[in-house]
């Protein structure tokens, strides 16, 4: 009997931590807050009925990883996460908000302490304006952040999965970022809208090696 309790007890605790560690990760531990607004309207799954101002959905648990959602109002996928990726926070944005009326949506991403942040743009953006050069559309949907942020393209991509497979271009600063608020805006495209995230540090430079990656970016003017 003595056995049977202490079997409940240690379940008891394991099921409590897992909970804590699971609230913990889909509340973010660097990205402590979105707000959205002025964005487009609708009804679709994953969440339901919102508006112009519905905040995203919580990030799942593992965060960014193979299966887990891309957006909250789609029921779309990641799929081949890049394994320097695997677990990274990000936001869930708004597919809907690719309408190409949607010229002043924003999206105020909160940094609870520095990182680096990286964002992933549909490659067929490449063949919409710019002369096929992605980094003017990391320009315009981040026009409201401070100009001497640095981007560079980390020559990795995600993969949605929906309807049929597209492939995003992963982007990242060339520095971490103090903690605050980022202001993200608008993507006027018919493709699939971006989504953002936040590298945890030491990650970068482990990872990644953003000295080669200078090579590649681009000061916003």
């Amino acid at each position: 009997m003595k056995k049977l309790i202490l079997l409940v007890v240690v379940f008891g605790l394991i099921v409590a931590y897992c909970d804590v560690a699971s609230a913990s990760i889909i509340g973010g531990s660097i990205i402590t807050d979105v707000d959205r607004s002025r964005g487009q309207s609708g009804n679709r799954p994953l969440i339901g009925l919102f508006d112009g101002n519905t905040d995203p959905l919580a990030m799942y648990f593992g965060n960014l990883r193979d299966g887990n959602p891309v957006f909250s109002d789609r029921t779309f996928t990641q799929k081949n996460v890049p394994a320097w990726m695997v677990g990274y926070e990000y936001v869930m944005t708004f597919n809907t908000d690719k309408a190409t009326s949607e010229v002043d949506v924003s999206y105020k991403v909160t940094l609870g302490e520095e990182a680096p942040l990286w964002i992933a743009i549909d490659d067929h953006l490449a063949g919409d304006g710019f002369d096929g050069d992605l980094l003017g559309w990391i320009d315009l949907l981040t026009y409201r952040l401070p100009c001497d942020i640095e981007w560079a393209d980390t020559g990795d991509n995600l993969t949605v999965n929906g309807d049929s497979d597209r492939q995003l271009s992963v982007f990242m600063t060339t520095t971490s970022l103090p903690a605050g608020t980022y202001d993200f805006g608008l993507n006027p495209s018919t493709r699939n809208f971006y989504i953002m995230g936040t590298v945890p540090e030491p990650a970068t430079i482990a990872l990644l090696g953003l000295g080669s990656l200078a090579l590649l970016r681009r000061k916003r003017s």
